[in-house]
């Protein structure tokens, strides 16, 4: 019990710790289009984080919450973001996923959505092929659609297990912001490496993991309680 109730202590946490300024308004004429680029980017690392499957895989719910960091700075901010997922497990093969959580920050209050299917494979279960979609809306400037599809297996060490992954990503950003250098469609594609390590503690996993792309990087410390 003090276990469960811990792990909704860090949740409320990091919901309430956050850093990111998703605004175009301060930003100069002539930079905007590049801003606008490496925020729809950005946004798009932040939307791919997926659920890694425990070794046991014998859960049928799985919750992951955690925090995000970005290490290149972003207007000048390293953006740090919470990160909720859900996992609802019909078969052993396959687990269903979701996203759906806010974000309070000074002056916006982003909503993320989105769902995927993951595809669990190998002998030992070891494979997970990933198809994810993702929508990142309540800014007053720009909304951001993801669609990932990823790629991971699971090395298992005597107490811990490592996770090395690939993914690519395609976004769009659909601009609502009153600029002549500004497109009213900004869209492209992400391609990224993941690593993440997972050391069970209890009945909590740890979860330590990086997305690593050519635009930027992102570092997460997260929770994983399986039911």
């Amino acid at each position: 019990m003090k276990t469960v109730l811990g792990f909704f202590y860090f949740y409320f946490s990091i919901i309430f710790c956050q850093n990111a300024n998703f605004s175009y308004k301060e930003i100069a004429e002539q930079n905007i289009q590049g801003h606008a680029e490496k925020v729809a980017t950005s946004s798009s690392l932040w939307l791919s984080n997926h659920i890694n499957i425990l070794r046991l895989n014998k859960y049928k719910l799985y919750l992951k919450y955690g925090q995000s960091l970005f290490l290149k700075e972003i207007n000048g901010l390293n953006w740090v973001l919470p990160s909720f997922q859900l996992g609802l497990k019909p078969t052993d093969n396959l687990m269903i996923s979701g996203k759906f959580f806010g974000v309070h920050l000074d002056e916006e209050s982003p909503q993320i959505i989105g769902t995927g299917l993951h595809y669990i494979a190998g002998e030992d279960q070891d494979w997970v092929i990933s198809f994810q979609k993702s929508a990142l809306n309540g800014i007053n400037d720009f909304r951001v659609v993801s669609t990932l599809f990823h790629i991971d297996k699971r090395f298992q060490k005597s107490f811990y297990d490592v996770f090395i992954g690939f993914g690519i990503n395609y976004y769009i950003s659909n601009s609502y912001f009153s600029s002549i250098e500004l497109p009213k469609k900004i869209e492209g594609d992400l391609n990224c490496l993941t690593l993440a390590i997972i050391v069970p503690y209890k009945t909590i996993n740890v979860c330590v993991s990086s997305q690593i792309s050519s635009k930027n990087q992102l570092f997460q410390l997260a929770l994983v309680k399986g039911f």
